[in-house]
């Protein structure tokens, strides 16, 4: 017993240095943005579809590392195998310069339990990233974090919704009634849907090829006919695509385009691609950012040789 404890207790501590090593890999990620090259749009994105880690796991692991960016002892804490990933996760919100040894000498002697209570004392609650868990083929658990104006606004809607339909309904119903009555109105790519139905009369060779770009270099606005194309094209979801793989983000999208309006690129559906915005500023400013990226490579290199 004594002999398999002993084991239990060692391999926990190299657990927990390959933790650390982990914390600043992803400190590294974060800051050369490696994965936008690789079609993701995000250091979460990238560790949680990519690498296969956990939601919660990821979450933990990225506010750890920008944290650990301004307290570098809480990674040192890591270093030394006494303390774990998730217990400093739950330091994160309440940890400083100035107390970080109280936080850090608490993560080490308390419970999770037992530190979550210590930092609810003097936390102010921020909402959790909202979760979704499979429950079998056909549900899923959605885990949110909700106002009491949330909570009014969804029990209003489901006393309207129950009785338009002369039935009671549950919240999820009431949800994607909801959510369905605002895409209507509101969603670029099902609007653009309806708008192609009304356009019968117009070729889709001759939409494919009208050109109502500007002549002089000025941007102009995109007609939107054009605008319609380029979403139904790309199906309302960012059109990157590196190494086989696509970019999955359909939040925050821009136009972009592909030839720059200043070197005379005009708004023709070929001429124009949906991108998310972290992809459109990574495609803008693409060459600074490998020079960026050189010169890193080149500074770690020259401290490996010096080491």
């Amino acid at each position: 017993m004594q002999n398999l404890h002993q084991k239990i207790t060692e391999t926990l501590i190299e657990y927990r240095k390959q933790e650390g090593l982990l914390i600043e890999l992803t400190q590294e990620a974060d800051f050369t943005k490696f994965y936008l090259e690789l079609g993701y749009s995000s250091l979460f994105e990238y560790l949680n579809i990519g690498q296969g880690i956990s939601a919660a796991t990821v979450s933990n692991l990225i506010t750890v590392a920008r944290k650990a960016v301004q307290i570098p002892a809480m990674k040192e804490a890591i270093d030394s195998g006494e303390v774990g990933l998730a217990k400093l996760r739950k330091v994160s919100s309440v940890i400083t310069s100035e107390n970080k040894s109280e936080w850090i000498e608490k993560s080490k002697k308390l419970s999770c339990r037992e530190l979550e209570k210590e930092v609810a004392k003097v936390s102010t609650y921020k909402p959790r990233r909202d979760f979704w868990q499979r429950i079998n083929t056909d549900y899923f658990r959605l885990s949110i974090d909700a106002t009491e104006s949330f909570k009014a606004l969804a029990e209003r809607a489901q006393d309207v919704f129950s009785k338009k339909c002369q039935a009671n309904k549950t919240l999820t119903e009431v949800f994607e009634w909801a959510l369905n009555e605002a895409l209507a109105k509101h969603d670029p790519l099902i609007k653009a849907e309806r708008a192609k139905a009304k356009m019968k009369s117009v070729t889709a060779k001759q939409s494919v090829t009208q050109d109502a770009g500007p002549t002089d270099n000025k941007r102009e606005h995109i007609p939107q006919d054009i605008l319609n194309q380029v979403i139904l094209r790309d199906k309302g979801r960012c059109s990157f695509e590196k190494h086989g793989r696509r970019c999955r983000h359909r939040r925050f999208l821009d136009i972009h385009h592909i030839k720059p309006v200043n070197d005379g690129g005009k708004n023709t559906v070929e001429n124009l691609a949906t991108l998310c915005e972290t992809h459109h500023i990574y495609l803008h400013h693409q060459e600074e950012i490998d020079r960026s990226l050189a010169l890193i490579r080149r500074l770690r290199l020259e401290q490996g040789i010096r080491g």
